[in-house]
């Protein structure tokens, strides 16, 4: 295209003079109209909000446009507002792939997941279930291993979920869903399980992460077959972080490279113990290339742990959300992030905490391509409002209940993690189901309480920020 009508084109496009970039490109002759200049009247149309038309004009380039990165965004932008979010998806994932620095497509990457909310992903996946019952229940009745049609079948009702949703399909109609080693999963699975229709209660057994056996088993993995009862552990308890150090040894696991050992030491150590025991309490663990006084058989770590939790006085947990951690930080003065301010904070979520204060997005973005999205309430407050440290406490502790019983339990709206205090401010931190309706809801409720300014956050560095009310004064 002349370059002269090219700056032309940008000067319209600033100017929001997109119909005159319309009549431009299409009076020209046909043989001037080359994939650029089909590529900016779609745009012109995109920005005309006539997406459909954008898409018409940029199938006619779809050859020239496969690792154009403009191309790519503009057929994902009008995808997106013409409601289709899991076609627009793939479009801005390429446009990631190809400017991995484009904000712009990170941004409709994460509206992409979030418009398709994961209280409407678990809904579609149970009338997906609804609808293959009789053919579920036949592949488990059958007792045959899973084969690559079968898994391809059920991979598809799970993919409704998300990407990346690993399973298994056992006897007596049992369906595990597996965590994989992401902490994501502890605090989405359970909520699939828990919308279970009533006419499969009784029939199926639905597991949120797998549970684990109690009993030895053989497995093979890197051409070394390993049977539990001859994989060794020493096993220290470190009572004040309530973890349990391991050491192993197996002479088969010995031979492999460190990395490999590890790898598989931790794949028998979930499918022995369970995802969630070993996501609970298991800390570090090291490989020793000779047996030791004292080690203990894989099969008998499960009860080897809880005896010990019981001695020390405390309960056996399998389910992270059950289990709360309080934490104290050291409040920076000078920092542009609000929890930066936080003082003490209690949450079921560490990880996600830690991540947060460590720039980091891994469990954020994996909580977001379920459709959830997790964020925190920003209740700002005078120095009038609380005469002491207890009534702050007190007040977010009320406030979490309050929210929890009448927004996130009836509706499903969502998971209360925890939330934390700083000077002039309480955080409520939530793990939303759906992100929009549960902000429409939120202000509702907040408007009870005028003297807080209060805003949601997304839990992540520099995340985007949104009022919800005002103080008045």
């Amino acid at each position: 295209m002349d370059e002269k009508l090219h700056q032309q084109i940008d000067e319209w496009t600033e100017a929001d003079e997109h119909q005159k970039i319309v009549d431009l490109i299409e009076g020209l002759p046909a043989d001037e109209r080359d994939a650029e200049a089909i590529g900016l009247l779609a745009r012109a149309y995109n920005n005309l909000g006539n997406y459909a038309k954008a898409i018409e004009l940029l199938e006619t380039t779809r050859a020239e446009g496969v690792d154009v990165a403009n191309w790519h965004y503009r057929y994902g932008y009008a995808l997106y507002y013409l409601d289709r979010e899991r076609e627009a998806l793939r479009y801005f994932e390429r446009v990631h792939e190809l400017t991995p620095d484009d904000e712009d497509a990170v941004e409709f990457i994460s509206e992409c997941h979030v418009r398709v909310p994961f209280c409407r992903r678990v809904n579609e996946f149970w009338q997906w279930f609804t609808d293959n019952e009789p053919r579920l229940s036949a592949i488990t009745e059958s007792r045959e291993e899973q084969g690559e049609e079968t898994v391809e079948f059920v991979g598809a009702g799970v993919g409704l979920l998300a990407d990346g949703v690993h399973f298994n399909l056992g006897g007596d109609h049992e369906f595990t869903f597996s965590v994989e080693g992401h902490p994501a999963h502890f605090y989405l699975y359970p909520y699939v399980v828990a919308r279970m229709p009533e006419q499969f209660k009784g029939k199926w057994h639905f597991l949120p992460a797998n549970p684990g056996l109690h009993h030895s088993f053989g497995f093979r993995m890197y051409d070394v077959d390993v049977n539990m009862d001859h994989v060794r552990l020493g096993v220290e308890y470190d009572s004040e972080a309530n973890l349990f150090n391991l050491t192993f040894y197996h002479p088969g696991l010995c031979n492999l490279e460190e990395a490999q050992a590890l790898n598989a030491f931790w794949i028998i150590l979930e499918l022995m113990v369970g995802e969630g025991l070993t996501y609970q309490y298991i800390g570090e663990v090291q490989r020793t290339d000779a047996p030791t006084l004292g080690m203990i058989a894989l099969p008998e770590l499960r009860a080897h742990i809880e005896k010990t939790l019981k001695t020390h006085g405390k309960e056996v947990f399998t389910n992270p959300q059950e289990v709360y951690h309080a934490y104290e930080r050291n409040p920076k003065e000078e920092s542009d992030d609000p929890r930066d301010s936080i003082v003490v904070g209690s949450t079921c979520f560490m990880p996600l905490v830690r991540e947060y204060h460590a720039g980091e997005t891994g469990i954020y973005d994996r909580i977001e391509a379920f459709g959830a999205r997790a964020v925190f309430l920003a209740l700002s407050f005078g120095a009038e409002v609380f005469s002491t440290s207890k009534e702050i406490l007190d007040f977010r502790y009320t406030l979490q209940d309050r929210i929890e019983e009448e927004l996130l339990a009836p509706s499903g709206l969502g998971l209360m993690l925890g939330g934390a205090v700083a000077p002039g401010t309480i955080f409520i931190d939530i793990l939303a189901y759906d992100y929009y309706v549960l902000l429409s809801r939120l202000v509702g409720l907040l408007k009870d309480y005028p003297k807080l300014s209060t805003y949601c956050v997304q839990f992540r560095k520099g995340g985007e920020v949104i009022r919800l009310t005002e103080r008045k004064e």
